[in-house]
């Protein structure tokens, strides 16, 4: 088997997807019994996207006859999370939540054109994406605990934009130690960390596979990660939490269909998801992406991890003073 890399992950085009059942036949009734669609509710080779694509790689000839990737992006992933609430709840309209649809956008946007919990059904929680905190290989901070004592009067901070993971993430640790560090927005991770690299910002606080060819090739110091604890493809970063207790963020990725999507095709897709997520394989695929498989993928889990994500950020976008209309 070809080895399935980082550039693998971002490059797999939605045709690739589709997994075939030349020779298998399925029985009338069955579900899945045709090609399901899956709503990417973000542009593609963002972290939402390379997760899903990753996810949905997995699917063999007993899984049905496939699954192909619609990404409709905008506003904050709102766009594609409407029409996936809209769509037929027959299963064969599915999607990918995300820590902005269902954990930040509840409270962030004055209007939000869905109810997060209930026009959706919650199917499997995906993945957990930890964020970083990282400055300049030559920046004169050299730990998180420098950071923090900085308290940030001077210094400033990129993330991929306005309600990302790195948005929230930086705005709870100004809510949790005090700093005062300007927020600069970008329009994804990648002029983020240009201007990280050229100078023209102090700090990025993005999402680890974002981070990971700049610390790969020495060009930055990533100070702290923001799991519980540390994370394999970062083996010499101490958590956060070391400094700054109670200090865990975790970008993430769901599944969810249609409000009232007939029990027993949630529990089909639940079944596949939760086997796909127990290859090797795709274990293997997340460590070298530094995406952790989270310790629960069950519908139930996925619904009350959604519960406790809006709770969570919303006094963060409150104290932030951001709303979008």
């Amino acid at each position: 088997m070809v080895p399935f890399s980082r550039r693998h992950a971002l490059a797999l085009p939605a045709a690739a997807l589709v997994a075939g059942r030349a020779g298998v036949a399925l029985a009338q009734g069955d579900y899945p019994s045709k090609t399901v669609s899956v709503i990417v509710p973000f542009a593609p080779s963002g972290g939402a996207d390379v997760v899903s694509r990753l996810v949905f790689a997995q699917a063999g000839p007993a899984d049905g006859p496939g699954f192909v990737i619609e990404n409709r992006p905008g506003a904050g992933g709102n766009i594609g999370a409407e029409a996936l609430s809209r769509a037929a709840p027959d299963g064969y309209t599915i999607g990918t939540i995300a820590i902005s649809t269902h954990g930040v956008n509840p409270t962030l946007y004055r209007r939000l054109p869905f109810d997060p919990l209930a026009d959706f059904t919650p199917i499997a929680l995906l993945s957990l994406q930890p964020v970083v905190v990282a400055v300049r290989a030559d920046s004169p901070i050299r730990s998180m605990a420098e950071l923090v004592a900085r308290k940030g009067d001077d210094l400033t901070y990129a993330s991929a934009g306005n309600g990302t993971s790195g948005h929230m993430a930086g705005e709870l640790l100004r809510m949790k130690t005090g700093m005062k560090m300007l927020h600069v927005p970008y329009r994804g991770s990648g002029p983020a960390w240009t201007d990280l690299l050229g100078g023209r910002v102090d700090v990025v606080i993005d999402n680890v596979q974002a981070g990971l060819p700049h610390y790969e090739g020495k060009r930055v110091r990533i100070l702290g990660v923001s799991s519980e604890r540390p994370v394999d493809v970062l083996p010499d970063v101490a958590p956060i939490a070391n400094v700054v207790p109670g200090y865990v963020v975790n970008s993430w990725n769901g599944l969810a269909g249609p409000a009232r999507m007939p029990q027993a095709v949630t529990d089909r897709l639940s079944a596949i998801a939760r086997a796909w997520l127990a290859k090797p394989e795709l274990k293997a695929r997340y460590r070298e992406l530094g995406i952790l498989v989270p310790p629960d993928t069950s519908p139930a889990y996925l619904a009350s991890f959604i519960r406790q994500e809006i709770a969570m950020w919303a006094p963060v976008v409150k104290e932030s003073g951001m709303q979008v209309d």
